[in-house]
Parts: structure tokens; C-alpha cells; sequence
């Protein structure tokens, strides 16, 4: 691949008129009080975290808020310009300065369309430079219109609702200023009605129809690049399982990252960083090529975990799978490269009583012989790190939510460290006193937990008091409110890696595309984008 892999969230939204309502306990005003200072302590939060986990960070101010009329009490979102917005714009754009770092840290001017836009569906607006004016002009072709002439650019998102109801009406659309869609967020999918994932997350939006997804905008001969972004409101970039985008570039600058937004050479994840490489006559995704064919495709797969499938999408359809699961075995000897996912989190829950808070988590990893490749952390809260401090060492400190904590947040949060050493060498896992060791054979044979029982014990006895002779029957009690550590079964290189070369012939005249959907055995996906084949 000619260009490096790079990571971002074009879709954390920050609402800090509604951010400020609520801070204070109010809905029921029509203009938000003050409170500028602590939004921008959330904001710079959110920039902070984000330069931990990501390459790029185009932020997304959000000038809108929610209202309650008081005499009626009807609940509803603002459209248009207000004046707050000017501060808050201010300030967004004077942190996106201050945090640009090319080279180590790319920032973004963004902001979510408030026109009319449930006639036209809501869209993400960025920009390659700093201090960019903000545009609320209600009808989409005016937005158009103006974002030419500056250079910008606007990415539509959740196109698979009704466009009534914010979805995309793709009789509006220009591929200049909108290079690509959202196929994936926390809304679901909208990829196409029957493909993986709904889109009923939101139960006031859903559901999907087909006239709008992506593939009805593919279907309509555009050149529609593929990403996937959180829609994110909590002020954490990259928060796994709700959606990130990959750019191929040649550097980590605006200025070659923007150029792959327009050639459109992004794809989009679920939340696992796969590493997907596609090409269609050695054209990288994105592009246009001519000539009825044959073509050959070709694409290479890294995958965080276990590799599924690989399915190629042609015109809607799906006209070729690369079933990987069960193709490939796990070496017993030699010298192994294999991804051993940690898993932390469950422990007490206040339905049965506990008082319950964050947990925080203090480990190590150790290998006798070999060496730790990489280490990658599916995240979905702020305050986790890991360090590698050696060849063959890498420390961590995590913060788990309780369980039953803010909605769209798990109790787990994830560690996969990918090692290269003999089979047989021993591996050390140690977390708050408490010790594992395994090998690598051992570990692509077999899962492991580690209990933390002992320690629900004497939450157990510090709160609710002495349990003498009542253990056996609290023992469900114990094991349902304990913290564990689980230690995934390892996948070998084979299962997380594969390579296809497919010829592609028998085009009908005119504009074809092929897309590749990448699954892995634990439901996590990505999308490239398409290759066009002009016919």
C-alpha cells in the first residue's frame, strides 16, 4: 500500500447550548444562559482524549438545542441562526488552531448543518483551514453553493431515515461537496434495507428506507465514498462500537488527509481498527477506472480479532464470499504471531444492592522470550492508557463504568496485544494483585478468567455485614458481582489476516461499483469504499 493508515471521528458532536441547559437543570427557556468557560473545559476534555486515541479530529459543533415551550409543554430542536452561536463557533475554531499538530495530530473546523434539514437530511460540514464562517442557510443547494466556493465540504449522515425525517434525498447532491456519506454510527446502519445492523437504535428516528440509503445513492451512478463516525455527543473521539474512519494518505497533515477526502480514499469500521487494503487494477478505493474488464480485484485484510468473511459487493449485490472462519489452524511449535484479547469490567450492580462507581485497573504484561508487536484498546469511556515499556513489557492503567451505567456504555473495556514468540514461552498477566501466566499455545487453545471473588467477598462483608454460614447460598451472588479479567482465546496470524485476488468481468454498459464488507467473528465490520468501473 503507498499510503499510510490514519484514524479519526468526523462525527463528535459538541452541543454546548444544551450542554449549559443542562448543567444547570433547565429546558424550559427559549435562549441558553452563560456557562461559556466550563464548555470549554469539556471541549479541550474532548480534544485531550482524542489526541490519546486518534490520528485526526475534525470536531463538529452542534448550534442547535432543545426547548419546551412553557405554556404547552411540547418539546422540540431548534433550526436556524441564533446568536449564541457566534461565541461558541469562536471558540471551537480557536481550539482547533491550538491543537492542530501535523505530523502527530490533525484538527479540523466542523460543525453540523441546523438549516432545514429535515426536508434534506442532516450533514457534517469541514474545512481545510482556520476560522471558517458558519453557515446555517436553510435550503441544501444554497449550502452547496457556498461551500464551493470555499473549498468545503459536507458529509451526510444517517442517510437511511426517511428524508422527512433527516435522512438524505439524494435528488439534492453534489459529488464535490460531499465525497463521501456515513454508512455506520450510533444510529445504526444505513447501508441498505437487509444488509447487517438496523437501524432502531433511535426509536424516535428509525426506522430505514430504501430509497435512501447508501447503496441508493451508489445506485444512482454517484461517487460516493464509505465512512463510519460515532455521532458521539459525550465528548469522547472514537468511542468503539458506534463507528470510526481510516484515511489512506501520504502523511499526517490537513493537506494530504483533505486530498484523501477528496479522491475518496477512506473507509469506515464499527469499532475495531481493521486494516483494509483494496484495489481494482492496482487503483486504491475511491477511484474511477474504464474498460468493460476483466479487472482484477485484490485486497489484503488485518483484523483486530478473528476474520469472518470478506463479502464483495457489485451493483447492491453480493457476487463473491471469503468464508476465512474455520480455514486456518492454530500452530502448536515454533516460533507463532497470534492477537491475545484482554477483556476487563462486569463486578457489582446496584440491582443487587452495591453501591457502585468506576473501577480503576493496574496491570502488566510480561513475555519471557519474544516480543509484543502491538497493542491496540477498544474503548468506550475516557481515562484508559497503555504504555510499552519494552520489547517484551507493556503496563496499562483502565477505568471501567459500573454496570447499568449511562446508556451506550458496556462495563468492558478492551486490551489486544499482538505477540510474536515461541509457542511455549511464558506469558505474565498481572493486575491488581492478582497473577496469570500461559503460553501462547495455551492460549490459542483455550480462554482464562481471572475472579475477582475475594474481593466481592469483602465488599460483601464491609457493606452488608458478617455472612457467617450464608456463603453457600450467596455463591451466584458472589460470582454475578465480581470484576473480571478475561483472556480471550489468542487468534494465530492466519485467522486475522487474508488476501484475495478475485478477476471481475461481465460489466454492463455504463457505471458499476464494488465495495468490500468485512466481518469478523465478533460482529465488528468495515466498509471500504468503492471502485467504479465506467463501462
Amino acid at each position: 500500500m503507498p499510503y499510510s493508515i490514519y484514524w479519526g471521528d468526523m462525527h463528535t458532536q459538541f452541543n454546548l447550548a444544551h450542554m449549559r441547559l443542562q448543567a444547570q437543570g433547565v429546558d424550559a427557556v427559549a435562549e441558553p444562559p452563560g456557562g461559556t468557560n466550563d464548555c470549554e473545559r469539556f471541549v479541550r476534555r474532548a480534544f485531550e482524549g482524542a489526541r490519546e486515541y486518534l490520528d485526526f479530529f475534525p470536531i463538529v459543533y452542534y448550534p442547535s438545542h432543545f426547548t419546551t415551550d412553557p405554556k404547552t409543554g411540547f418539546r422540540s430542536e431548534s433550526v436556524g441562526w441564533r446568536d449564541y452561536f457566534g461565541p461558541d463557533w469562536a471558540m471551537i475554531c480557536a481550539l482547533v488552531k491550538e491543537y492542530h499538530e501535523p505530523g502527530r495530530f490533525v484538527t479540523f473546523a466542523g460543525y453540523e448543518w441546523s438549516g432545514d434539514r429535515t426536508r434534506w437530511g442532516d450533514h457534517n460540514v469541514f474545512f481545510p483551514f482556520d476560522d471558517p464562517p458558519l453557515d446555517l442557510s436553510l435550503h441544501i443547494d444554497d449550502l452547496h453553493a457556498h461551500l464551493r466556493e470555499l473549498g468545503a465540504i459536507a458529509i451526510p449522515h444517517h442517510t437511511g431515515y426517511a428524508f422527512a425525517n433527516r435522512g438524505k434525498d439524494w435528488s439534492h447532491y453534489d459529488e464535490e461537496v460531499s465525497p463521501f456519506a456515513e454508512i455506520f454510527s450510533v444510529h445504526g446502519s444505513s447501508e441498505a434495507c437487509g444488509t447487517p445492523f438496523t437501524m432502531m437504535r433511535n426509536g424516535a428516528m428509525s426506522p430505514r428506507v430504501s430509497m435512501n440509503t447508501v447503496q441508493a445513492g451508489l445506485d444512482r451512478g454517484y461517487r460516493l465514498g464509505i465512512i463510519a463516525s460515532g455521532d458521539n455527543g459525550g465528548g469522547f473521539a472514537g468511542k468503539w462500537g458506534i463507528g470510526m474512519m481510516a484515511a489512506l494518505a501520504q502523511d499526517l497533515t490537513r493537506e494530504s488527509l483533505w486530498e484523501a477526502f477528496l479522491a475518496r480514499r477512506v473507509y469506515g469500521v464499527t469499532g475495531d481498527r481493521i486494516k483494509l487494503d483494496y484495489t481494482l487494477d492496482d487503483a486504491p478505493m475511491g477511484s474511477v477506472i474504464e474498460g468493460a474488464g476483466p479487472h482484477m480485484l485484490r485486497a489484503s485484510v488485518e483484523c483486530t480479532e478473528a476474520l469472518d468473511r470478506i463479502e464483495v459487493i457489485r451493483n447492491g449485490r453480493v457476487v463473491h464470499t471469503h468464508a476465512h472462519n474455520g480455514s486456518w489452524e492454530a500452530p502448536a511449535d515454533g516460533t507463532v504471531r497470534c492477537k491475545i484479547p484482554f477483556e476487563f469490567g462486569w463486578g457489582p450492580s446496584a440491582v443487587y444492592g452495591f453501591e457502585v462507581s468506576p473501577k480503576h485497573w493496574q496491570g502488566r504484561l510480561r513475555l519471557r522470550e519474544g516480543r509484543i508487536v502491538s497493542v491496540e484498546g477498544a474503548f468506550t469511556r475516557n481515562g484508559n492508557r497503555w504504555t510499552q515499556t519494552g520489547d517484551a513489557d507493556a503496563e496499562f492503567a483502565l477505568t471501567t463504568s459500573p454496570r447499568g451505567g449511562a446508556a451506550g456504555d458496556t462495563s468492558q473495556q478492551r486490551l489486544i496485544v499482538e505477540v510474536e514468540a515461541p509457542a511455549d514461552a511464558l506469558c505474565v498477566l498481572e493486575c491488581d494483585r492478582h497473577r496469570i501466566t500461559f503460553t501462547p499455545a495455551e492460549a490459542m487453545q483455550r480462554a482464562g478468567l481471572i475472579v475477582y471473588d475475594e474481593e466481592c467477598r469483602r465488599q460483601i462483608r464491609e457493606q452488608f455485614g458478617d455472612q457467617t454460614g450464608l456463603w453457600d447460598d450467596l455463591r451466584d451472588a458472589v460470582y454475578h458481582n465480581s470484576y473480571i479479567i478475561k483472556r480471550h482465546t489468542a487468534i494465530p496470524q492466519a485467522g486475522y489476516t487474508a488476501q484475495i485476488e478475485l478477476p471481475q468481468d461481465d460489466f454492463a454498459p455504463g457505471r458499476s461499483y464494488i465495495y468490500l464488507r468485512v466481518s469478523q467473528l465478533n460482529g465488528q465490520y468495515a466498509w471500504s469504499s468503492p471502485v467504479w468501473v465506467d463501462g
